[in-house]
This record gives structure tokens, C-alpha cells and sequence, in this order.
């Protein structure tokens, strides 16, 4: 049973315009962005910020969605388990492929740049103090640009984030 109410229909404009913006981007307003809805602002902030990782930026969206379902199974969270999965699947991604993102992500099918791109988030969401140096270099020489390697630190700080908000706050399932 979540522990926090989800905000079926907006009584602020700050609220119902966000909620306006979701549902024209994804096609529904998922209930993570719902919970949100209790302190406007937050909810605001954390909209732009999904956008400007998700919904735009420089790696493709299906690495994004792999990076975020790899941080999720990382982070043991359920919700963002099935909602990256279902994500993935709804991309066109096989569900053996999504399977093993989400458990070796170091056996699916990418290439060697994004396979740095994914490690080094991994890295980041599970040892940031450990290594980081190594990893970098590593992306560089794959040709991971700047821009590249802050999306996917984005991408991973973003869903770890929501990961322990909807953990905490139970939020049910889409």
C-alpha cells in the first residue's frame, strides 16, 4: 500500500500543466510523477529534469532506457524494473535482450562505446569512489564524448533518486 497520495487530477496550474506536458510526452502520467504532484515544485523540478535526460539529450533512447533499467535492477526496485522493461520492450528490444540488461548487462547487445557508457553508470551508481578514473579513460577511448558521459551520470542520479522515492514512499505500480 503506497505511503504517499497519488494525485489522480490536479487542483494547482503549476500541477495541471506538468501533468499536461507528461501525458502529451509519454501518453500517460505515470504514478512516480503522480506522488510528485503532493509539492508542485518538485514535481516541476523532477519533470524537467526527466526531460531533458530522457526525452531529449545526445545518447539514443533505447541506451538510456538500458542504463536506467540496469541502475533499477542495481537499486532493487521493482517499479522502475517493470516500467524501463516494459519501456524497452515497447522500443522494440526482445525480451531475452531486456532480460539479460537487466542481469548482465555486460553480455547485451551493445556496442563497445555505449558497453562503456553502461559501465561506467554502473559503476557510478554502485562504487562512484572506486575506480571512476579508469572507467572514464575507458569511455574516452571508446569515444564517449563529455556530453555523453553527463547524460549517462544523469541518467543513473535521476532513477536512483525516484528508485529510493518510490521505495520509500511505496508507490504502486503502473
Amino acid at each position: 500500500m503506497s505511503r504517499i497520495s497519488l494525485v489522480e487530477s490536479p487542483t494547482d496550474d503549476m500541477s495541471e500543466a506538468v501533468f499536461a506536458e507528461i501525458e502529451q510526452e509519454l501518453g500517460d502520467v505515470p504514478n512516480f510523477f503522480r506522488a510528485y504532484a503532493n509539492h508542485p515544485g518538485l514535481l516541476r523540478a523532477n519533470w524537467e529534469k526527466y526531460k531533458a535526460l530522457m526525452v531529449h539529450g545526445c545518447l539514443s533512447p533505447r541506451l538510456k532506457q538500458a542504463i536506467a533499467l540496469m541502475v533499477a535492477a542495481d537499486n532493487h526496485c521493482d517499479y522502475s524494473i517493470a516500467r524501463h522493461s516494459t519501456l524497452l520492450q515497447e522500443m522494440g528490444v526482445d525480451p531475452k535482450e531486456v532480460l539479460l540488461i537487466r542481469t548482465n548487462p555486460d553480455h547485451a547487445h551493445f556496442g563497445p562505446k555505449e558497453h562503456a557508457i553502461l559501465e561506467l553508470a554502473r559503476h557510478a551508481n554502485l562504487d562512484p569512489y572506486n575506480h571512476a578514473e579508469r572507467l572514464v579513460a575507458a569511455a574516452r577511448e571508446q569515444g564517449v564524448k563529455d556530453d555523453e558521459m553527463l547524460e549517462a551520470i544523469g541518467v543513473m542520479e535521476m532513477i536512483t533518486g525516484f528508485n529510493k522515492f518510490i521505495e520509500v514512499m511505496a508507490v504502486p505500480q503502473d
